[in-house]
Formats: structure tokens, C-alpha cells, sequence
């Protein structure tokens, strides 16, 4: 019996890097998909379900934007899926990320909309 996605904010394929603090330990990781309220993120050492992370963005020149987030799923890694772990945004995300996601975004609609995959 498939699963059903019973997310209401719709997500999209989005590769980037995005890092994370868990337990003092400082992650590189990169997103796979991403909406306004959460993302999936891929790393090899997804903190358990329930954990609180802070989440690092670049933002450019130099800075980087923390957002607080919440560990609502993890797996681990098979020959069917990547590892990782889907997280919500427990705080709002501030301008310059979202018009970064929205960038990411567009770009992807508009090669869909050509007919080339991402």
C-alpha cells in the first residue's frame, strides 16, 4: 500500500548546501528538497526524531543565516534512498534565505516549463 504525502505546503527539488549544529558537532550537508515550513536534508548522520538542530545558510559576502528547526523524520541509507533527515522550521526564515530558495525556485519551473529535467 503506497503512503501518502500529507504535506500541505508543496516542496521542491532544491540541491544546496546547508549545514547543521547537532550536540556541538558542526555538519556539511546539502538540502534535496525544500519548502517555506521545512526541508529534507541529506547527511550520513541524521540527528534523532524529536531534536532540536540549528540549520546554517550561506547568504553571501561571507554570511550565513541560523534558523531553529525541528527533526520530524530520519532514515537511514539503503540502495533505494539517500540518508537524511526531514526537518520543520520552528523559526521564520529570514528574507535573504527565502529569496534564495525562490531563486532555486524559478530556476527550476522555468527549465521544467522548457522541458528539461533537473
Amino acid at each position: 500500500m503506497a503512503t501518502r504525502d500529507r504535506r500541505i505546503i508543496k516542496r521542491f527539488p532544491v540541491d544546496f548546501r546547508v549545514d547543521f549544529i547537532h550536540a556541538g558537532d558542526y555538519m556539511i550537508s546539502c538540502s534535496k528538497d525544500i519548502s517555506m515550513d521545512g526541508m529534507f536534508i541529506n547527511t550520513t548522520s541524521p540527528a534523532p526524531v524529536g531534536t532540536h538542530v540549528n540549520l546554517i545558510f550561506p547568504a553571501g559576502d561571507q554570511h550565513e543565516v541560523e534558523v531553529a528547526a525541528l527533526v520530524v523524520w530520519n532514515r537511514e541509507k539503503s540502495i533505494y534512498q539517500r540518508p537524511g533527515m526531514g526537518v520543520q522550521f520552528l523559526t521564520p526564515l529570514p528574507q535573504t534565505v527565502k529569496k534564495n530558495f525562490l531563486k532555486h525556485i524559478d530556476r527550476i519551473v522555468i527549465l521544467s516549463e522548457k522541458g528539461i529535467s533537473t
